[in-house]
Order: structure tokens, then sequence, then C-alpha cells
């Protein structure tokens, strides 16, 4: 950090603490967009400044906001976006769930922990503040926050507006991960396209950001670029496989309500599978808790198959926390990839999402890549990361048919247009996840592919090539708004230390 003031315009500094802090001095008392650690403070003195009589935030992440932590009551005063209280009202984030473990995208990525007392929610987008005579407006732009504002003031002649992470130089955005507001559609950037949209209508004669330099040299070009960088991210989170037929099998409904797909393969509940083989006994594979009553009428109508080995395409609980009641009811030994194990064996301290709640350990593993017999069928497996990364494939002859069991990373064009999804809390990847997945899937050529939630279609190439396609693009989208061009570092690798963050303070 430099915090050392640098002037930008007569009586307006930029200070580089945690965030960008930018002060305005009317006289002797001046007003601060964004507060980082507060270091900055001690500098007023030499500015001319006696006394600062309001704190206004952009947006709730703590970068903008940690240090108003450090005394309460302070002697200005502090303003908010209207809708941001949850993330700063201490007794609202006391009670708020913010551990997203166990459920999808969480509602924030970085959220201070114990809040901050006394702020006012004021700051409502299309809004305004007098300060004196001078009247600082507030635009809603959101992205990081869905109530995020930028703040804009008459200043020394010219329209200064102070955008928070709305934008940031190279029309880029600040980990642009917290644009993901749910694992697989583009609202998140959507908004952030209408946000910027709108701020490109007003005149800037300098766009101050929190992270980043200030932008003088033609800003409202820059917000034209990002416009349309943001628009290709939203249509990155959309269709996969363009106009790729469903081509769903026509399952047997059995009087239990499970499908008979082949005469050895049943389909039950929402992810279950039951391979049979000759002898009586039973593969589970993706078992959700939730579907263990219907696994049980499949039984009980079968009447002479024998669950003894359960498994799972990916960690998701919806495709595993059935282990534990398997182990218990039927004594099945838990057989598992090594990289769906991974995050299950660590569920008390991995940070990502749609953890079970409690670990489960294998009792065998699968090799990373090769073949793993069982009851005279000849399994090839392999990693398959799409929708996580922690994700497998594995491929087998039944009834004659070559089946391959997929997860989630790659559903029918009607189901969620294609995909799970792609965000960098779930691990998604592109050229060495979906591509390197999708041109695995057409070296093996199934006849059909099994997957989770109801789905399983005949394999057909074309689609895949059409994910690869899709898949370097939205590659691109995402990189194209990476600020150093580093996905690893913006959208990876940032997005889990922040997690890890916040949720081991959380705790």
């Amino acid at each position: 950090m430099a915090l050392e003031p640098i002037q930008i315009f007569p009586d307006l500094w930029q200070f580089t603490d945690t965030c960008n802090v930018y002060l305005l001095k009317h006289g002797d008392e001046a007003v601060a967009i964004d507060f980082g650690s507060g270091a900055w403070l001690q500098h007023l003195p030499a500015l001319g400044i006696r006394r600062l009589a309001h704190v206004f935030l952009t947006h709730h992440h703590p970068d903008q906001c940690a240090g108003l932590q450090a005394q309460s009551p302070w002697p200005f005063d502090i303003h908010a976006p209207s809708g941001e209280e949850r993330f700063f009202d201490p007794e609202q984030v006391a009670r708020g769930d913010f551990d997203a473990r166990y459920k999808g995208c969480p509602d924030t990525y970085a959220v201070l922990p114990g809040g901050i007392p006394n702020a006012r929610y004021d700051m409502a987008g299309f809004g305004d503040f007098f300060w004196g005579a001078e009247r600082i407006r507030f635009l809603l732009t959101p992205g990081h926050s869905a109530n995020a504002c930028s703040i804009i003031v008459d200043h020394a002649g010219r329209q200064v507006v102070f955008c928070g992470d709305a934008a940031h130089a190279g029309a880029t955005i600040w980990q642009p991960y917290h644009l993901e507001w749910d694992h697989w559609t583009g609202g998140g950037a959507l908004a952030a396209w209408e946000g910027i949209v709108r701020l490109y209508g007003v005149a800037i004669d300098a766009l101050c950001p929190a992270h980043g330099p200030v932008v003088t040299d033609r800003p409202r070009d820059l917000l034209k670029r990002l416009a349309r960088k943001l628009l290709t991210l939203y249509h990155s989170k959309g269709q996969i496989s363009p106009g790729e037929p469903d081509a769903y099998l026509t399952p047997e409904i059995m009087p239990c309500g499970a499908q008979r797909l082949l005469p050895h393969l049943y389909h039950f509940g929402v992810n279950g599978y039951l391979l049979r083989s000759e002898d009586g006994q039973g593969m589970v594979i993706d078992p959700f808790s939730e579907d263990m009553p219907a696994l049980e009428a499949l039984l009980g109508e079968l009447g002479d198959v024998r669950p003894t080995v359960a498994t799972a395409t990916h960690y998701h609980a919806d495709h595993c926390d059935g282990i534990r009641y398997l182990r218990e009811r039927h004594g099945c030994c838990a057989v598992l990839h090594p990289w769906v194990a991974e995050p299950l064996g660590e569920a008390a301290h991995a940070h990502v999402p749609w953890l079970p709640r409690e670990p489960i350990v294998p009792d065998e593993l699968w090799p990373a890549r090769g073949e793993w017999e069982w009851r005279g069928y000849r399994f090839t497996v392999a990693p398959w990361p799409g929708q996580t990364r922690w994700h497998c494939v594995f491929m087998t002859r039944v009834d004659g048919m070559a089946v391959a069991f997929g997860g989630d990373s790659f559903q029918p064009a009607s189901r969620w247009n294609g995909t799970g999804g792609y965000c960098a809390y779930n691990g998604s990847r592109f050229e060495d996840g979906f591509v390197a997945s999708a041109q695995l899937i057409m070296s093996w050529k199934p006849d059909i592919v099994v997957c989770g939630h109801d789905t399983f279609y005949t394999y057909n190439p074309s689609k895949f090539r059409k994910i690869i396609r899709w898949a370097r693009a939205a590659q691109s989208a995402v990189t194209d708004l990476c600020p150093s061009g580093n996905l690893e570092q913006d959208y990876y690798g940032v997005s889990q230390a922040a997690a890890a963050f916040f949720w081991a303070a959380a705790r």
C-alpha cells in the first residue's frame, strides 16, 4: 500500500489503501469515498483538513471498509448503499448464513465478519445527498454487489465519478468472480452490463475506481468497451451446444416410479442409478440421501438385488451424501475416483460449494485414469472436470451398450443451457476442463450418456464439438475481464483465497 496522497485535481486526493480511498475537500472539511484500512487518516492535518464529515461506501466488501471496525462511534457519518444492510449491520451479519460450503454460490464472496455499526443506508441508486451546497449523486452500478453504487460529484469544473468496483482500467473488472451471483446463469454479468451502460450515459471527466489507476483519458470509451465485454460474458453463461436435440432415451416406467433404462440399469429418484450384476449384486451410482426412499422402493420391486458398492461422479452432496446410508443399511463399500475423494475427505475444511455435512472417506480408490472391474463389468475411468474440477466419468458395457456415467457437466440442451454451469467458486475449468472432457468423451464414443437430474441421452459427437467451441469462447470472455489477463490470479486463485479468508473468520 502507498499511503502518501496522490493529488488528482485541486482538493481531490487518492490513497492506495486496501482499496483506493478518495478524499474530497471543501474549505477545512472533507468527505471520503470508501475507507480501506483507515491508515490514511493520519494525513488529514497535513492536507489542511480539520474535520472529516462523511464516509461514503460504494459496496460492502472488506477491502472497502475493514478499518471502520477499529473504532465506534466515529466522529463522522458512515453512508452505505440502500439494500446492503445484511452485509454491514452487525445484527444482520450475525444472523446471516454466509457459509456457502453446503449450498451453491454464496450471497457474497467477501463480507466483513462482525459488520459495521452505525452506518446509514441512505445511498439509494438515483438519489443524492447534500454536503453543504454540494449535491453528491448516487448511481446504481451493481456487479460486485447487487446494490453497489457509483458516486458522482462536480469538482474543480469537472464531473468526477467514483465507480467502486464497477469498472477497472483496461475495460476490465477487479476480481470478476464477484459477478457470479449463482453457479450457472449470467444474472450478475447482465446486471453489471446494465450498470455500465447507465454509467456510460453520464458525462465523465475522471473515472475513479476502487482498484487500479484513475482514468481521465476518454473514460466513456473504456465503459463502452467494458459493456461489450460484459455482454459477451453474459452470453458465455448461456447455451453450450446450440441447436442440439436433447436426444433423451425413452425409459420403461416401473410401478415403483423408477425407470428401467436397460435390463440391468435403472434410474431412481433425482440423481441415482442402480447397475445390476448377473449374480444379483447392485452398484449404486450418485446416491443422494433424499433419493434413498426411491431406491428402497426399487429394491423392493426387484426383490433379488443387494447393493454392495456405491460410487459418485462428483463430490456435490446431492450425488454422494447417500453413501453413509448405504454403508449403514446395506453394508456397501464406497469406491471413489481420487479427484472426487479429495474434497469429500476434507469436507470440514474445504472451501467449495455443495459439500456434504460430514466427510466421506472411501473404502477403495479407483485409478485416476485406467480400468476397474466389478462383477463382470469392466469400467474405464478418468477425470471429467467441467461443472466442477472434482468430477470424473466412467464407462462400461451394459446389455451390449457402451454407457458413460457423466454426472452434471454436460446435460441435454434444454436442461440448464446444456451444462451444470461454470463459476470460479465451483472450480470450473475451460481448456483443461470442459474442452478436455469433451475431447475425452468423443474419443470414447459411448452409445448413451447417463447424467444427474433425470437426464439420460443418446451420444452425438456434434454436441461435444459445439461444447469445445463454446468453452474456448467462454474462457476468452472471462480472461478479457481480468485486469492481469491471468485467470489463476484474478478469477480462480483470488476467489479461493477470499473464500478461505472469510469462512475461516466467520467460524
